[in-house]
């Protein structure tokens, strides 16, 4: 999967360390001791030269890429699936990274585990090592309290074995930037673009708050996700707040024109205002780029505002999302507040038996406990963890679903599973 970060930063509230650590086997082989360490468990001071190989023939990271961000986050994320090698010793066959994030869903965050850079060794490949270390993977996040794991995938039927479904999207705009220039009549006098530090990111967490609670699936970002955001390239993006009266009410930050485009490296518009300045400042590079690029959802307010046809959709992406804990998972997202009603999942889980049952969900005031219920006749649905992964997230509806074949149950079960599992279409562009 695409990984420009394999690694949180060492004050993230999953810590590995935690958990007992693992107790390395001493036998002889002579005079000599072998370590002999466990298939699966956090990656060795020695390994780490393998580790960067397979993200090497995994993705194409160059080292001195690898060793940077292992410099920058460290290498306590790094997990490995361990087998005997050519040489008869114990080696990492298999690699990922993982932590522990909030995504948004429904305005309430939902402890997530995030994974990155999994890589198989590519003489290996087709043994089961990858499968293997994802298993081992998954049961930790769970253990450690996520409700849900996401990732960006390099390929789908890997990760639809192991439960995985479609999430959401990331989108990717362009634009001339004449397109984007303020129609006379809508600017707002009252506003003011000023520079801002790109490697503060303080005041930018509360006005991206507004958007994480009024969107469905977008990262609440901690350290290194701001750091990815605000200098992609390992350099600060120019940073502009987009302020009013009262403050800072949006923000943009772009990186320098290459080839005629102008990329925006991070935008958040929380109010008319601050859209309306953030189309001013990008119309002003008329002279230096052609187009302005931009990553966003697939409701994105941009594209209504330009002036012209010329908007355009250059690429679709989509994300994965994956069910750990079902009831976590239930009781801690929010549902639309006129809801009161009681529904059932029967969900078909292969990789955790707690999951393999029927889930009674009473949703009342917006909040969702998982009952004991004696109503045979309140709606059930039957499905496997990959398409429940994708209702929960609204970005496949229960009647998508259902005509597909992948959603079991009455044509009565549809209204209420649309009716709470509605709002916003799910989007992130944070990739990890």
């Amino acid at each position: 999967m695409d990984t420009a970060a394999f690694a949180s930063p060492r004050h993230s509230r999953y810590h590995p360390t935690n958990a007992a650590p693992p107790t390395a086997r001493h036998t002889s082989r002579g005079n000599l001791p072998i370590d002999t360490p466990p298939p699966y468990g956090p990656v060795r001071p020695d390994e780490i030269d393998a580790v960067a190989r397979l993200a090497h023939h995994g993705f194409g990271l160059p080292r001195p890429i690898f060793d940077r961000y292992a410099d920058l986050f460290g290498v306590d994320r790094l997990r490995v699936l361990r087998a005997t090698g050519p040489t008869g010793r114990c080696e990492p066959m298999a690699c990922a990274a993982h932590w522990l994030v909030n995504q948004w869903f429904c305005g309430q965050p939902v402890s997530t585990q995030a994974i990155a850079m999994v890589a198989v060794d590519p003489t290996r490949r087709g043994e089961g090592h990858g499968s293997a270390l994802m298993r081992n993977l998954l049961a930790e996040g769970r253990a450690a309290g996520a409700a849900q794991a996401v990732l960006w995938p390099s390929t789908l039927p890997f990760y639809q074995r192991l439960g995985f479904g479609r999430g959401g999207v990331a989108c990717r705009w362009s634009a001339p930037p004449a397109l984007l220039t303020p129609l006379r009549g809508i600017e707002w006098d009252d506003g003011a673009i000023l520079p801002a530090d790109p490697r503060d990111a303080t005041p930018l967490a509360a006005i991206r708050r507004r958007m994480l609670e009024d969107g469905n699936g977008l990262i609440e970002r901690d350290e290194t996700l701001w750091s990815l955001a605000l200098c992609p390239d390992g350099d600060p993006a120019a940073l502009f707040l987009l302020t009013g009266p009262s403050g800072a009410e949006g923000y943009i930050a772009l990186s320098p024109p290459q080839s005629r485009r102008l990329q925006v490296a991070d935008l958040c518009a929380a109010t008319p205002r601050a859209l309306q300045l953030a189309r001013r400042l990008l119309s002003g590079y008329r002279a230096q780029a052609d187009h302005v690029v931009w990553r966003g959802g697939p409701d994105e307010s941009l594209p209504l505002l330009a002036s012209d046809l010329g908007v355009e959709l250059e690429q679709r992406e989509e994300w994965l999302l994956r069910i750990l804990d079902v009831r976590r998972a239930l009781t801690a997202r929010a549902y639309p507040s006129d809801i009161d009603t009681v529904v059932a999942f029967a969900i078909n889980d292969p990789l955790f038996p707690e999951n393999n049952q029927t889930f009674h969900l009473k949703v009342a005031k917006s909040k969702g406990e998982i009952i004991l219920c004696m109503n045979d006749n309140a709606p059930t649905a039957t499905l496997g963890i990959d398409a429940f992964s994708s209702l929960y997230s609204g970005h496949a509806s229960a009647k998508a679903l259902w005509q597909a074949g992948l959603l079991y149950g009455k044509e009565k079960i549809i209204a209420p599973m649309e009716r709470l599992f509605c709002g916003p279409r799910p989007w992130m562009v944070d990739r990890f």
